[in-house]
């Protein structure tokens, strides 16, 4: 039986996470004129964590590399009424990672994951006889079909599982996943969601089909 890991969950990740914290407070988050597929606004800069990469090669257990996308090591502050142009969506990565930096006393919501009640599946195909099985002749076909067609009718999915956001929790995701980004709060960046972002790929292996 192959085992596929797909949700690593760790409490209590940075020894003093107010150090990262108060660097995403002292961050600029511009706003952008054309709107994003997530909620929110990225950090101006990257924030470079010195072991971090490595850290994560040994939680997900494997070589992987960072993927140097628009979000990679950057905050994501996300107020109330921001909100994305997709909803439920994959990323075009093989891992995603969230480090969450809002206080405990303001953290609402999470991550939540979906099953796509047409075709009965909880992620995107992996491999063509998985495209295949589902009716499609090919990754873009089956991201117009069923990712594109469906990101924000909230009547094709049913939510079956809640990542619940805590202060200093570190999630690492297998983002083939359907998945969303949770609820946006808060007025400003001290109440606000407030968390860290980056993505890695298996070394050598091709990217997904859908951006992120």
């Amino acid at each position: 039986m192959t085992v596929i890991r797909s949700v690593i969950v760790v409490d209590d990740f940075l020894k003093d996470p107010n150090i990262l914290r108060n660097a995403a407070l002292a961050q600029n988050y511009p706003k952008l004129d054309t709107p994003q597929v997530y909620p929110g606004r990225d950090s101006e800069f990257r924030q470079v964590i010195n072991g971090f990469d490595q850290k994560i090669c040994e939680l997900i257990g494997e070589p992987v590399v960072p993927v140097m996308t628009s979000s990679h090591q950057r905050f994501r502050l996300a107020l109330e009424g921001e909100k994305g142009t997709d909803s439920v969506h994959i990323d075009n990565v093989h891992w995603t990672v969230i480090l969450y930096l809002t206080l405990p006393e303001h953290c609402q919501g999470g991550t939540h994951l979906y099953h796509h009640i047409e075709t009965g599946t909880d992620r995107a195909p992996y491999n063509s006889h998985e495209l295949a099985e589902l009716g499609f002749q090919s990754q873009e076909e089956f991201l117009d079909g069923v990712i594109n067609a469906n990101t924000n009718d909230s009547s094709k999915w049913e939510e079956i599982m809640t990542i619940p956001m805590r202060f200093n929790r570190l999630l690492i995701i297998k983002p083939q996943q359907y998945h969303d980004a949770g609820i946006s709060f808060g007025d400003t960046p001290e109440n606000g969601r407030l968390v860290y972002v980056s993505a890695y790929n298996y070394p050598n292996a091709p990217r997904m089909a859908n951006p992120s």
